[in-house]
């Protein structure tokens, strides 16, 4: 009788012949090594209903073992493409943390090709080293590549660069996100209006999602908004975002990715419970908004 279990006698010293075909009878009754007397004396004491209910045991703790690493889900790769809007959302791991508190949910593990002051103009002609941003993208591996061009870009430096970034991502697999950055705040509301209109009609282009932070940092800011509200999401310089206004972009290119609700899910603990909420809730709404004008 050939069990099957047999090919778990591999590597034992002492079953080295158990799995030797013979002509003189079954594979496990040759007596040429101390393996063979275990299988003689299995034939003498187990019956053959134990024998294959043991089987079975084992072949279904080993099916089981690989169905649960089946459901292990894996992460989603991003590649962050940008200048120093991004920094702190990266450093603080914002995104990992987003998508690690969200139960059922896919672990993010981001990269980043982050320059200080670039554009998606000078990323691309930084050329296709391995630390660039075209090099990493050409690596492959990844499942997002979110492009992030400066503030003050206008439409003839922004638009050619994401038509030829957004080949290149689709070239290697991956999907592109459209991240629209919250302009400095001495160039509100004018510059928050032309970030949303440049990348909200090139997201209609392409049919790829869209990040609108300036139109979410306009939705929580309301109606005749206060000094303290307007500085609220910057950094000391009124220029950068702060951990509040990071923290809304993460949960805006969360969404983006995923299409998942960021509402209840994990806030740094310096931010106070109600703003996480408020902002988390400011990111959802945006993203409806913004994900239902692209597909118009």
């Amino acid at each position: 009788m050939i069990y099957p279990w047999q090919g778990f006698w591999q590597g034992n010293d002492n079953c080295a012949g158990a799995m030797a075909s013979s002509a003189d009878g079954p594979w496990y009754s040759r007596a040429v090594s101390p393996g063979n007397g275990f299988h003689q004396l299995l034939d003498q004491v187990m019956p053959t209903t134990f024998r294959w209910l043991m089987s079975a045991l084992v072949l279904s703790a080993i099916f089981l073992r690989a169905s649960a690493a089946e459901e292990t889900p894996q992460p989603i790769h991003v590649l962050l493409i940008g200048n120093s809007q991004c920094p702190t959302m990266v450093k603080e791991q914002l995104l990992e943390k987003l998508a690690a508190s969200d139960k059922g949910a896919r672990p993010i593990k981001v990269s980043g090709a982050v320059r200080g002051g670039a554009s998606l103009k000078s990323h691309w002609e930084a050329g296709t080293g391995p630390e660039t941003a075209r090099g990493k993208i050409s690596g492959g591996g990844l499942d997002f590549v979110v492009l992030q061009d400066i503030y003050f870009v206008e439409a003839a430096a922004f638009e050619p660069y994401a038509r030829q970034f957004h080949e290149l991502i689709k070239t290697s697999g991956a999907r592109t996100v459209l991240f629209g950055t919250a302009s400095i705040l001495t160039d509100f509301p004018q510059g928050f209006e032309r970030q949303h209109r440049l990348h909200l009609a090139m997201g209609k282009e392409l049919n790829v999602p869209v990040v609108d932070a300036s139109y979410a940092y306009i939705r929580y800011f309301g109606e005749k908004p206060s000094t303290e509200k307007l500085e609220s999401l910057f950094a000391k310089d009124r220029a950068h975002p702060g951990l509040w206004g990071s923290y809304l972009y993460a949960c805006l290119i969360y969404s983006a990715m995923t299409e998942r609700s960021p509402i209840g899910l994990a806030a740094p603990e310096s931010i106070p419970a109600e703003v996480a909420k408020t902002l988390q809730e400011t990111a959802w709404a945006q993203h409806q908004v913004t994900a239902a004008a692209v597909k118009k």
